[in-house]
């Protein structure tokens, strides 16, 4: 059984490894037998440090430059982020009937998206090197994403108040886009294996569908949309207490 410190640093080299587009499972094998070296280490009572020589960073780092990059994951993986993150940002104006694009938005989309993945890049490489806990992960997560998301609201509003749009979707296209979207959530949780692709979404875009489809005020649905990104938050919060008590107590 591994110390709290040795789960985390394993932790953390999965995700730096990952997020350096290494080959999936080298790091399962590379994983499993450092687990094994630190189970004998700590039954001697030597740690971390006493394996690696070094600092978790440096071992990070030297082990990044020695395994190849999996640029066949890459071309496998990428485009599925791309996918998700266009998803999140049209589904909320084609359930509104609203969407509408511009040629400005044509050439900044790709160049903000890259822009995003590169932010979304150093962060997670930066707290595997760092050995981030799971509330400080959430709490910088947040910060990165925040700043997505300003990019990609800077571009949608500027683009829309000087540019006037050269499309604008019929109400058959708005519903397809909304199809399109959500089976790319759904896509997206079954080659993740997790649910979160889809309940975020479902909890972001409830107002959309108020307005769309309701009479209630536009005051009463911007409060709903505060309770329902307070509600994401506690959903999220949870999540991570939840992981941290099913972590090993530290020997």
């Amino acid at each position: 059984m591994l110390s709290a410190k040795s789960e985390r640093f394993i932790e953390s080299l999965r995700l730096y490894l990952v997020t350096s587009g290494k080959n999936q499972s080298e790091i399962n094998d590379l994983i499993e037998e450092l687990k094994d070296h630190l189970i004998e280490s700590e039954k001697h009572g030597r740690n971390i440090e006493d394996i690696i020589e070094g600092t978790p960073a440096e071992y990070m780092a030297s082990l990044k430059s020695e395994m190849k990059t999996d640029y066949k994951s890459l071309v496998k993986n990428l485009p599925i982020f791309f996918l998700g993150l266009i998803a999140y940002l049209t589904m909320g104006t084609a359930i509104r009937g609203e969407f509408e694009i511009n040629i400005v938005q044509v050439i900044g989309f790709p160049v903000v998206s890259v822009v995003s993945l590169v932010i979304y890049i150093v962060f997670l490489q930066r707290a595997g090197q760092s050995q981030y806990s799971n509330k400080k992960l959430f709490l910088v997560g947040m910060l990165a994403s925040g700043s997505v998301m300003v990019l990609f609201i800077l571009l949608m509003v500027f683009s829309g108040i000087f540019i006037d749009p050269f499309y604008k979707g019929s109400t058959l296209v708005n519903w397809i886009i909304v199809a399109i979207c959500s089976f790319i959530f759904v896509f997206s949780a079954l080659w993740s294996k997790a649910w979160f692709p889809i309940w975020i979404p479902a909890i972001l875009f409830i107002p959309d569908f108020l307005s769309r489809f309701s009479n209630i005020k536009e005051t009463t649905i911007l409060v709903i949309s505060f309770v329902s990104f307070i509600l994401l938050f506690i959903l999220i919060i949870l999540s991570i207490l939840v992981t941290e008590r099913k972590k090993p107590k530290a020997t």
